[in-house]
């Protein structure tokens, strides 16, 4: 069945997402009970198996919001137990001073987390074994997009294999190097933080207590990011380039880095290869055009100092799939313009103030200037005094 049998006689597909990875995967899932044939083209297999004890580099912070949708959508059911890291705590301080620390605990607001730290292959694996079982996604893999175009009534895109697939809608879910919005002449402004990510796996002496550790300091933060082994954490350490390049040739990493840390968690050694990669704020003119939606790192990055990115991802999944509900609703045309733009409005203001956010926090502990630094540590002295904005800011960070 379709969501109009007169829009199934031009069209292959109602929906076409380019980009198989976590978040595109989470929008076919979510919209697999609408009256709808989607496709989803990828060129990367889905990893589905891997050796016992081996980790992941890449991981997120899945918060309550993400669960949510992840729980409705069946996904969640396919993460065992020993792959979702629950953290009850986060701890955050400023490096250049001894007072300035702030304690976020999930118990302040009767949770039993504030939040799961999860391998990336283990939630696009989960999306996948969801996906594979309904027959109205066909997941097209390993194939590319050669060409789009454009008409009045649908979307043509031209595969590396030569078929042509016609489609209501297209959603541009393939990252942030998207050849779909490129392909579409959509603009992006982009902007550095001038800090490369470096990021790796580490055994630490002590448990890390079910804890999100994130240190500031000028050079840029370091986060401690738990996983189900208490004692193993997957860490984010986001430096200014240069530093970043000298710290990548250092003989003494393990060192530098525990030193960096405090020693809060004893010993460390690094049990992974180190990668490095230039971060950047991005964000598109548009998030919406004729027959054409961007969600995930199509349409936005931030600093992953917060740990928001695939969340935001996520959250434009749900939107995007709501938005397109109220037209199934309404018999509309689902690929037009200003069906679409609710899902703009509302992205695009979420996006911008977590990218402002972002900047804000990054500006405020690079400075160097004693009374900053006096202001910025007080600051976080202060809210730690403070259960009722702690437990406003909690919820905030977990989407409830």
């Amino acid at each position: 069945m379709s969501a109009s049998s007169d829009r199934r006689n031009k069209v292959d597909y109602d929906i076409t997402i380019v980009g198989g990875g976590m978040v595109g995967l989470a929008l076919a899932c979510r919209l697999a009970s609408e009256d709808l044939t989607i496709a989803v083209i990828e060129p990367k297999p889905v990893e589905m198996q891997w050796p016992e004890g081996d980790v992941d580099q890449r991981v997120s912070a899945i918060t309550r919001a993400s669960q949510r949708l992840f729980e409705s959508i069946g996904a969640w059911e396919q993460i065992s137990a020993s792959e979702k890291a629950p953290y009850r705590r986060m701890i955050v301080w400023d490096g250049e001073s001894t007072q300035g620390e702030i304690e976020f605990d999930a118990s302040l607001i009767a949770e039993p987390n504030l939040g799961h730290i999860i391998e990336n292959r283990v939630l696009r694996r989960s999306l996948f074994k969801v996906a594979e079982k309904n027959r109205n996604i066909n997941w097209m893999c390993p194939y590319k997009c050669q060409e789009v175009a454009y008409h009045d009534d649908f979307a043509e895109l031209t595969l590396n294999s030569g078929e042509r697939l016609k489609s209501s809608l297209l959603v541009a879910a393939d990252g942030a190097f998207s050849w779909l919005r490129k392909a579409s002449g959509i603009g992006q402004k982009q902007q550095p933080y001038g800090h490369k990510a470096i990021v790796c796996t580490v055994k630490t002496e002590r448990s890390h207590q079910a804890t999100a550790w994130q240190r500031f300091d000028h050079d840029g933060p370091l986060a401690f990011l738990p996983l189900a082994d208490e004692h193993t954490c997957s860490i984010v350490w986001s430096v200014k380039e240069e530093r970043a390049n000298q710290l990548l040739q250092a003989e003494n990493f393990n060192q530098l880095l525990q030193q960096r840390f405090e020693n809060r968690l004893g010993n460390i050694s690094v049990e992974s290869d180190l990668v490095a990669f230039p971060l950047f704020e991005r964000a598109t003119e548009q998030m919406v055009a004729e027959r054409l939606a961007l969600i995930g790192d199509a349409a936005h990055t931030i600093h992953p100092l917060a740990g928001q990115g695939v969340n935001l991802g996520f959250a434009d999944a749900e939107e995007l799939a709501q938005c397109i509900h109220t037209s199934i609703m309404r018999k509309a045309d689902i690929g037009k313009r200003y069906r679409l733009r609710p899902f703009e409005r509302a992205r695009k203001a979420e996006t911008k103030n977590m990218q402002l956010a972002m900047m804000g926090f990054k500006r405020l502990f690079e400075q160097e200037i004693p009374i900053i630094q006096m202001a910025r540590s007080y600051g976080l002295a202060q809210t730690n005094k403070h259960p009722l904005l702690k437990q406003k800011l909690i919820r905030q960070a977990m989407g409830i």
